[in-house]
């Protein structure tokens, strides 16, 4: 199976390798920054401040533990998606990307509506400018809250097409953010920034553009067996009226009438 559509036409088990070793290195460096997180206060001294030791030291090891689980978990699931694929087993690994599809949907989710919710709250508690950035907060919250909604609803009833619609507003975004990052950074941090946006744009949503294919090729396996079973049971049909043609009795079925008998 080729992955064609909205994409470049690469095989699929190329695909989700791709896929899958990205992930195993991408979770393995956001563990040592997590780790790196745990240890930074030590390295600070930040032990010396009070003040700094219950608010800041508290959100700082959440923070850490919170990302190191997160990177543990994408290991775990890269590394099951690896061996899938080179195991051969079509079925898991197409289960496996469309669990992972899920999951981006739901982080994507969860993040707007959190700002949708910081938009509310700064609306209802601020006034005069604070007001105004909450507004502002929530509008972009609720109109971006839209698209993971529509690519969740679209994985969950196997809709392409809803699929389809998140996957092209990703690439605007993802070309806007991309011509705006040289300008912001300059060229040696821009140039850094475009290529960490550009891995993970090939990795979240090419595993989303993988499933999609997945999708359509599914409908179109379905849709051919379809027209297989119609044309069987018309050429079914055909080879019984045929028969039926065959065994009948013009005479039995049409009698001639009594007088002509006589």
């Amino acid at each position: 199976m080729k992955i064609t559509r909205l994409c470049w036409g690469v095989e699929l088990s190329r695909a989700v390798k791709y896929l899958g070793i990205y992930g195993q290195v991408m979770s393995v460096i956001g563990a040592i920054v997590a780790i790196v997180l745990f240890a930074l206060p030590s390295i600070l001294g930040m032990y010396q401040d009070q003040e700094m030791r219950i608010d800041l030291l508290s959100g700082l090891y959440g923070g850490a533990l919170f990302f190191l689980l997160l990177n543990i978990g994408w290991f775990i699931f890269s590394h099951i998606l690896v061996e899938r694929n080179r195991n051969i087993n079509i079925e898991g690994v197409k289960r496996m990307i469309k669990t992972g599809s899920y999951i981006i949907g739901s982080l994507q989710a969860i993040a707007f509506a959190i700002l949708l919710i910081n938009g509310l709250i700064f609306v209802s508690i601020g006034s005069g400018g604070m007001g105004i950035a909450g507004g502002i907060i929530m509008t972009i919250g609720g109109i971006f809250l839209i698209f993971p909604s529509l690519l969740l609803h679209g994985i969950r009833t196997n809709s392409p097409g809803k699929v389809k619609i998140w996957i092209i507003v990703q690439f605007v975004l993802f070309g806007l953010v991309l011509f705006a990052s040289i300008p912001g950074l300059g060229v040696r941090y821009g140039l850094l920034q475009m290529i960490v946006l550009c891995l993970s744009f090939m990795y979240f949503k090419g595993m989303v553009i993988v499933h999609y294919n997945i999708m359509l090729e599914n409908d179109r396996t379905m849709n051919m067996e379809i027209a297989a079973g119609m044309k069987k049971e018309t050429s079914m049909d055909n080879t019984m009226k045929t028969k039926h043609r065959e065994f009948s009795n013009p005479m039995s079925d049409n009698p001639p009438p009594y007088a002509a008998v006589v």
